[in-house]
């Protein structure tokens, strides 16, 4: 059981996949945002200080756990708070399922 604080959004992907001609990658011809998923995440590094030509920037890396459900294989997801405001779109590091309590977590 989860405690609800959040949505994710997968980002999902039409087109692309390998020219058989060439053997190269072919550009990626539509992506959109998945339905929303209800979330608990929690941030496990946040940081306000980087700096780079005199502009501020935040690097965070947060552990969202889910529901247990089948997960396509994922490379970028949205995150969004209770209210509905976008947190930051983030690259997924590793989904690890949690067999003992139906739940999966992936580091983003």
């Amino acid at each position: 059981m989860i405690i609800e604080n959040g949505t994710i959004e997968m980002k999902l992907k039409g087109g692309g996949g390998i020219d058989p001609m060439t053997g190269y990658p072919r550009k990626t011809l539509n992506a959109a945002w998945g339905a929303p998923i209800p979330c608990q995440y929690i941030a496990n590094r946040h940081n306000n200080l980087g700096r780079v030509n005199g502009e501020h920037f935040t690097t965070a890396e947060y552990s969202v756990l889910i529901e247990e459900q089948p997960i396509v294989d994922i490379e970028q997801l949205r995150l969004k708070d209770r209210a509905g405001k976008i947190i930051g779109e983030f690259s997924v590091i590793q989904v690890e399922p949690l067999e003992a309590v139906s739940e999966i977590r992936i580091l983003i």
